[in-house]
């Protein structure tokens, strides 16, 4: 019982930060006035052009559905595996791409703090895809259970999605680069 409900605890805690983020891409909650739905979407989509993400608008979308429908089926302790499959994928780029070149500290007068934050949301999200939902969660509800592969696949086609996109970016800034 005390396991599930630490998982409990970890899924709102890891879906529940990673959340806001997602929604923050598409502009809610802001005060009246800011840009809404696709047209914070496109500034999120030229933030990851410049970090040499292509198309940018592309990998927007999908790191903004990773982010909010992941949180949700992970807080929720649906799907075993895929939504904390999603928001280990998504965190790990979102460590390596836009923290570590901040450092380790979060703070310091950055506009992004180094990595002391998301490497914790990182394995947590993983963890939860390694350990499972526990018994506190729809999955346990409604009976359902995945087969032994799913975990390993899942995983495995979160990290190639991660890699495809690496190589992309790391073509792209290469091709931008000043001779």
């Amino acid at each position: 019982m005390t396991a599930d409900l630490g998982l409990l605890v970890l899924r709102l805690a890891i879906g529940g930060v990673v959340i806001a983020h997602g929604f923050i891409k598409i502009g809610w909650p802001i005060s009246l006035g800011e840009a809404r739905g696709w047209t914070a979407l496109r500034g999120v989509a030229g933030w990851f052009g410049g970090l040499g993400f292509w198309p940018p608008m592309f990998w927007a979308v999908v790191a903004t559905v990773a982010e909010i429908a992941g949180s949700i089926v992970t807080i929720l302790g649906l799907g075993g595996p895929i939504g904390p499959g999603l928001l280990f994928g998504n965190l790990v780029i979102v460590t390596l791409v836009a923290h570590v070149p901040q450092g380790f500290w979060a703070g310091g007068g950055k506009q992004l703090a180094g990595v002391e934050f998301p490497i914790p949301l990182t394995a947590g999200a993983l963890a939860i895809a390694l350990i499972g939902n526990g018994s506190w969660s729809l999955d346990t509800l409604f009976g359902l259970s995945y087969p032994d592969w799913l975990l390993p696949a899942w995983l495995a086609l979160m990290l190639a999605g991660d890699a495809i996109l690496l190589v992309i970016r790391a073509f792209r800034l290469r091709a931008t680069k000043p001779a």
